[in-house]
């Protein structure tokens, strides 16, 4: 078998399940490798290799020419139309919630919404990365709860890591602040991100005081024709305190990495998340977080880090409470690195195959 990310052969001495995999998928973890959906499919599939035969399949109508067990895609693409059991990853399916739907243009809305119906109610076998995403699997579509398989993402906590050197020094060259501390912003400039609360925040805290940056790496909102005002919106001066906010262009992980680990906090009070890939790899660098009530959230990050409501003034207060206690910030950020190591890309491999090994076992049992 050749490796799909590596090119190398891997031998093996055991028949392995095989597993067909779209091509547009491995394509997505080449072009597109810093998005979190392009992060999970490049962990995720690199952390199966070996352990099944995947095959890329590129011919359209699908079909394996290896004749597959079992099939893995994006539940969010729809239903293949194939004749062996599929697997479907479902990133969350929040737009049938009446707070995130008031976020979402009605075109996008209602194409992911055909979409992932689709793909879910054709699936043997649906894996969402948190309870919350589960939950919201299990109300919008008359599928059986045992079908949905409840999987986190991982991360490498040996790339993302307390004590890396740089974060401050790149903030700085973009700052008009020599040597700032700074409060961390990663996500999109979406609207479900809620950057706003967290605009005003740091504008009160500026004039109570906090000499504090807040720095940004953000990427666009794709799926908005407003795109181009959001993130003018988003990059403008705070109100008030003039020269605190800086954008900082997306680069290598090991870049972000050094960017969450020498920040003073992490924020993201998004109205709603179906994981939050970006938390999770500022928890592993040690850093305390302030996140909101919303979704996954609070599950992701239990003791390591403050969880309020989604509005400016909650948000306020618990950031100025870790910026101003080290002793606090101390131990949410050690809290937050202990928690974040039991998170990692080979359990969510052993979860995912073992959901791929159930729907390819059914299939059999109901062929004999």
């Amino acid at each position: 078998m050749r490796s799909l990310l590596s090119g190398r052969r891997r031998p093996s001495r055991r028949r392995l399940l095989r597993v067909a995999v779209p091509a547009p998928l491995v394509t997505l973890t080449k072009t597109l490798p810093k998005t979190g959906n392009g992060r999970v499919w490049l962990h995720v599939l690199r952390s199966l290799e070996g352990r099944v035969a995947l095959e890329v399949v590129e011919s359209r109508p699908l079909s394996s020419s290896g004749g597959a067990d079992v099939w893995l895609t994006d539940g969010h693409w729809g239903a293949l139309n194939v004749g062996e059991p599929v697997v479907a990853a479902v990133h969350e399916v929040g737009w049938t919630t009446r707070e995130l739907r008031r976020f979402l243009q009605p075109g996008f809305a209602g194409q992911v919404a055909a979409g992932t119906g689709a793909g879910v109610l054709a699936a043997a076998r649906v894996l969402a990365p948190s309870q919350s995403s589960r939950s919201q699997v299990l109300d919008a579509f008359a599928v059986d709860a045992e079908r949905v398989h409840m999987v986190p993402y991982g991360v490498d906590a040996s790339l993302f890591r307390p004590g890396l050197a740089g974060g401050r020094a790149r903030v700085d060259a973009v700052s008009l602040s020599a040597s700032a501390p700074y409060v961390l912003f990663v996500g999109s400039l979406h609207p479900r991100k809620n950057l706003a609360a967290l605009r005003q925040a740091m504008a009160a805290l500026a004039r109570r005081g906090f000499g504090h940056v807040l720095a940004l790496v953000a990427a666009d909102a794709l799926d908005r024709d407003d795109r181009i005002d959001l993130r003018r919106m988003g990059e403008a001066e705070l109100p008030g305190a003039p020269g605190r906010i800086v954008s900082i262009p997306s680069g290598e992980d090991t870049e972000l990495a050094a960017l969450m680990a020498g920040a003073d906090a992490v924020c993201l009070p998004s109205f709603s998340e179906g994981f939050g890939l970006p938390v999770l790899e500022a928890m592993a660098c040690g850093t305390p977080m302030v996140v909101s009530d919303r979704g996954a959230l609070p599950e992701l990050v239990g003791g390591g880090g403050l969880v309020v409501p989604p509005t400016a003034k909650a948000v306020e207060e618990a950031l100025a409470g870790i910026l101003s206690d080290a002793a606090l910030a101390g131990r949410l950020g050690a809290a937050a690195r202990r928690r974040a190591e039991g998170f990692t890309w080979e359990r969510t491999a052993d979860g995912w195959l073992h959901a791929l090994e159930r729907a390819a076992g059914e299939a059999h049992d109901g062929l004999s």
